[in-house]
């Protein structure tokens, strides 16, 4: 198959992964790394419907070589997650690993208020009420973000709406972590040391993943990372912040001034949409549609439209903790291509397969437009640089 995009470092191919993957030699990939589809609709799109059959996993665990690791992201809602490690099981994979958990503070909540179905059912309209000290928009969208829509507090005007007032359906609370699971293919040799001594597997690169501490000593890694200092004076020992100023403090400064949407923290709105000003803009969900969840009301349109996309700096941790230098690292769901611009950045060759047309254009000008600036620059620093 023809790639839709490659450079000296990978290929992107635009298509059903299953079909891609079984053109590819077996035993030919390093590590697997992934988001793949959680399998709860999100926004209504088709392609997060269900996730990957067990057929997707068994032709990644054919491409693999034997103890190599796989991370998959996963959704924490616990059918998701129990779907998603059945589904690697039956194909093959061993997960008797504990997995890690990324822990954020910018999820944006989306359950349903009673109260407010209650009274809109009734045709009543509910008393809008000011809050001293409160922040005008009630969606957690962050202050950069242009376009948004202000949603203002209400009173109940029903007496059912009274009585029910703070209930919302089910237990949706605000998303603060998501799950990777980590997967392995079975050992062909007797043991972790006898398959590291005969192909570099078995293993993953845990002190390559260690925490700056400032003063500290590094902190050994854990099965938890965070971002943006959530856990107060403790985030330094789960501080993926650090991992990843520490991992590009040691590139030239010239080469660190080319990249300065890396250091954002969380995908900013920079760092998705580098590279892809020649894209039209449009929204994460056009279809207007008849369930009223926050990301719909967002009225803000983007040259990088791809609805989850992951940060680079957490592909960059888990290529580090899975990988070696001039490895190769596949990514069967691309989406936007972040974890190829991790592998960029951090010598290793890779390949991505996306599905839809769409992102894997987005996916192509991203990945150009570091890659380009990467090699450019590391060429100008010099060799001893």
């Amino acid at each position: 198959m023809k790639p839709f995009f490659e450079n000296g470092f990978g290929k992107v191919y635009q298509g059903d992964c299953l079909d891609v993957m079984r053109e590819l030699p077996p035993e030919s990939i390093d590590l697997l790394l992934t988001d793949p589809p959680y399998g709860y609709s999100f926004l209504g799109k088709d392609w997060d419907k269900a996730v990957p059959k067990v057929d997707i996993w068994r032709e990644c665990h054919r491409l693999l070589k034997p103890g190599s690791f796989a991370f998959v992201m996963s959704a924490p809602r616990l059918d998701c997650l129990s779907k998603m490690a059945l589904n690697l099981t039956e194909a093959g994979f061993e997960i008797g690993f504990s997995p890690i958990y990324w822990a954020y503070h910018s999820g944006f909540p989306k359950s349903l208020d009673i109260s407010k179905v209650i009274d809109r059912r009734l045709g009543l309209k509910r008393e809008i009420v000011q809050i001293s000290g409160r922040q005008k928009s009630a969606l957690c969208w962050g202050k950069h973000y242009d376009g948004r829509r202000e949603i203002d507090p209400t009173l109940p005007a029903s007496d059912d709406a009274k009585r029910l007032s703070g209930a919302y359906a089910g237990f949706q609370p605000k998303p603060a972590v998501e799950v990777i699971i980590v997967a392995m293919k079975p050992l062909s040799e007797k043991s972790h040391t006898d398959q590291a001594l005969k192909n570099g597997k078995g293993v993953t690169w845990l002190k390559d993943c260690s925490i700056p501490a400032g003063d500290r000593c590094p902190r050994f890694p854990s099965n938890l990372l965070c971002c943006d200092q959530i856990f107060g004076e403790d985030s330094y020992m789960f501080d993926l912040d650090r991992f990843f100023y520490e991992r590009i403090g040691k590139l030239p400064e010239n080469l660190k001034e080319s990249f300065p949407f890396l250091f954002c923290k969380k995908p900013s709105k920079s760092e998705k949409e580098a590279g892809c000003e020649s894209i039209g803009p449009k929204r994460w969900c056009d279809d207007e549609g008849s369930v009223d969840i926050p990301q719909k009301r967002n009225r803000a349109q983007r040259h990088n439209y791809h609805p989850t996309v992951k940060p680079v700096k957490l592909m960059t941790y888990l290529a580090t903790l899975g990988s070696r230098p001039r490895d190769v690292v596949m990514d069967p769901f691309l989406g936007s291509g972040s974890t190829a611009i991790a592998c960029e950045l951090q010598d290793r060759k890779w390949i991505g397969i996306e599905l839809e047309r769409e992102y894997a254009k987005i996916a192509a000008a991203r990945i150009s437009s570091v890659g380009l600036n990467f090699r450019a620059n590391s060429c100008k620093a010099g060799p001893d640089s």
